[in-house]
Formats: structure tokens, C-alpha cells, sequence
């Protein structure tokens, strides 16, 4: 007898690598945060006011975005290295 027949559903086919890939996702959070900084900052040089808190938390979001990138290719390369300490999911493949 299959599982199906004992009515418990058979498990989903595993996700396709570019869903569950960190890269892509960081990278383009960071494109985001970076766009939306120039835009509050073309918007106060058009408007002759100060750099506003939607520039200032775009240029955080930035920063936050660039540690981040630190910390996984630091974590990546210690998953590459075998270091006991790494965290495990990191490497691709």
C-alpha cells in the first residue's frame, strides 16, 4: 500500500533553486534602498529642503543591507572552509 491509499498525501516536489537562492534577494533589496535614497535626494535638491527622514532611512536601509551581505558572504565562506561554527543552508547546491 502507498501513502496516498492510507490517505496521507505524498510530499511536495522540492523547490527550484532560484527560490530559495539569498543572492538575488539581497542584492536587489539593496537596489531598492539605494533607488529610493537618490529619489528622496533628487527630490530635495528639486525642492530646495533639507534631506528628510525618507532619505536617512533609505541610506540605513542601505547600511543594514550591506552588513547583511557581509555576514552571509562571511557565513558562506566559513561553509566552504567546513568550520563547525558556520551556518548550515548557506552554501548552494
Amino acid at each position: 500500500m502507498t501513502a496516498s491509499e492510507h490517505g496521507v498525501p505524498p510530499p511536495p516536489p522540492p523547490l527550484p533553486s532560484r527560490f530559495y537562492e539569498s543572492p538575488p534577494v539581497i542584492v536587489g533589496g539593496m537596489a531598492l534602498w539605494a533607488v529610493a535614497a537618490g529619489i528622496a535626494f533628487l527630490v530635495s535638491v528639486v525642492t530646495g529642503g533639507p534631506l528628510g527622514a525618507v532619505f536617512w532611512t533609505s541610506v540605513a536601509g542601505l547600511g543594514v543591507g550591506l552588513f547583511g551581505a557581509a555576514v552571509f558572504i562571511a557565513q558562506r565562506a566559513a561553509a566552504r572552509r567546513g568550520d563547525r561554527s558556520a551556518q548550515r543552508g548557506v552554501e548552494p547546491g
